[in-house]
């Protein structure tokens, strides 16, 4: 074994004053704006780069690493030997997310100090907030039926990344420093109001799920009841302003028309039955990032059906034809195969698992009660979501996996008891 890789087993390596200006600008604009948050993301992988060459330390795994490294692994493999290999190769289809997870492998080799996993937060925070005011502005001045985050795009993917700042936003209430707690509490109010124009249900089951996990493990925690009943007030409220808020009157016809109506889930069944006709194509590495919509385009499935003897035109209706799985796993099944299904398992499993004990734990410290909190409600947020839609990809999964690669890194830092990988 090398020296460099000798001294990365040891220990992990405290982040420089410039890794954590970048990560900062990366978080804060990830949101927001196209060219800068690449740059950042760039810069900082190229500054880790040069950082452990120079002190000959790559620093100290997280437990997350083995998934995340599998996941890329089967982004290049996949598309290699696809049937679609001359239409998305590995070159086109493989890199964004393998960028995105080295950006997270890198994060979270670094060990962080409670001033800069707090500056961190706040970039994220501040970066949501901005986003959700700045996609009012923008709706106002166009005629698109939702309002858009201007880097993400989709009201989907808006919804889900408006996740991240809740998250994180709730877990700052643990805290003691009063103005990141402000910045959090900015950041919840601004994704709450972001939900009603959104008319996203899966964003709204998402946001009551993780307020109903943060008060529980405060309760645990602190052995008290009265977080329960304050987040059981708080969803009341939440749940009171969207029946009866003028504002929310578009969300309210939205969700009656899903309930009452004759397609609850949306689609979603008929996405997994194409997803399900197609998928021993390529039954373990899947087709490559972004190849949902080709893999499952409807000439293949009418091919599968009609290769079994079955009569295509007689069950079409079973069948729903979209650019991505409406959902983590079916997603994943298609795009990563069953390799892909099991790592993106494995690596929610180990976010629960390094962060859970500490989060509930009576008597930690509020800084690593808060950190494991965030890890744990981040975790919740692509967990639930992920059900009705495709998490962990693109910015909201940047935002989110870096984020709880930070955590880690602080918490590795300080004195907490963590458990043992």
């Amino acid at each position: 074994m090398s020296d460099l890789s000798a001294s990365g087993q040891k220990q992990a390596r405290a982040a420089s004053m410039v890794e954590v200006a970048l990560l900062a600008l990366a978080f804060f604009a990830l949101p927001l704006f196209e060219a800068p948050k690449n740059v950042a993301s760039l810069l900082f992988l190229i500054v880790y780069a040069v950082q452990s060459l120079r002190l000959r330390h790559l620093g100290q795994a997280s437990p997350f690493e083995w998934p995340i490294i599998g996941l890329i692994v089967v982004l290049w493999i996949g598309p290699t030997l696809s049937e679609f290999r001359d239409v998305l190769p590995p070159q086109e289809s493989a890199v964004r997310w393998s960028l995105l997870g080295l950006f997270v492998l890198a994060a979270g080799r670094l060990n962080y100090s409670s001033r800069d996993m707090k500056v961190l937060m706040a970039a994220l925070l501040l970066g949501g907030a901005w986003a959700v005011i700045d996609s009012f502005y923008a709706w106002s001045l166009n005629d698109r039926p939702y309002p858009e985050f201007r880097s993400v795009g989709h009201v989907n993917h808006s919804g889900m990344y408006s996740l991240i700042p809740l998250a994180v936003g709730i877990a700052t209430f643990m805290g003691r420093a009063w103005w990141l707690k402000l910045i959090g509490a900015c950041a919840v109010a601004t994704t709450l109001a972001y939900l009603p124009p959104s008319r996203s249900l899966v964003s709204g089951i998402a946001i009551v799920a993780i307020i109903a996990v943060a008060a529980m493990m405060a309760g645990y925690a602190a052995r008290r009841l009265r977080y329960l009943i304050v987040a059981g007030l708080a969803v009341l409220a939440l749940g009171v302003g969207i029946m009866t808020l003028p504002v929310a009157q578009e969300f309210r016809a939205e969700a009656v028309s899903r309930v009452t109506g004759d397609d609850l889930w949306s689609g979603r069944d008929k996405i997994l039955n194409s997803a399900l006709e197609v998928y021993d194509r390529h039954p373990l590495f899947g087709t490559g990032f972004q190849s949902f919509g080709l893999a499952t385009a409807e000439e293949i499935v009418r091919a599968e059906v009609e290769g079994d003897g079955r009569n295509y035109d007689a069950i079409k209706d079973r069948y729903w034809f979209f650019g991505h799985g409406h959902n983590l796993w079916t997603t994943m099944l298609i795009e990563r195969g069953i390799l892909g299904v099991v790592l993106i398992t494995w690596l929610l499993v180990a976010y629960f698992r390094a962060f859970l004990p500490l989060a509930i734990r009576q008597g930690a410290a509020s800084s690593d009660q808060m950190a494991a909190q965030a890890g744990v409600l981040i975790a919740t947020g692509f967990l639930v979501a992920g059900l009705g839609n495709t998490t962990m990809m693109n910015e909201h999964g940047q935002a989110g996996m870096g984020m709880i690669a930070i955590l880690w890194g602080y918490l590795r830092s300080s004195d907490a008891p963590l458990p043992k990988p």
